[in-house]
């Protein structure tokens, strides 16, 4: 999985494989390190979402209560 080819992350797996990629292309001089602290920032982000969700389904899932495919949960209305 090369950095500049990837054209969407669907995984975890995905994501993490993506980040190890930059980190071996940075060392290598082939990536700013600006460049890949700022998508290392927005991957963060992408984790911290997912933990958060899983925290809920887990909450839920305490409670008794039916749990929804992850990447689904409602926001908002």
């Amino acid at each position: 999985m090369s950095v500049g080819k990837l054209t969407k992350i669907a995984s975890t797996g995905q994501l993490r494989s993506f980040l190890a990629d930059l980190m071996v292309q940075v060392i290598a001089g082939k990536v700013e390190l600006d460049k890949a602290a700022r998508v290392t920032k927005l991957a963060a982000q992408v984790n911290e979402s997912f933990y958060a969700e899983v925290k809920v389904a887990k909450i839920r899932a305490e409670a008794g209560e039916k749990i929804a495919a992850l990447g689904t949960m409602k926001i908002g209305n």
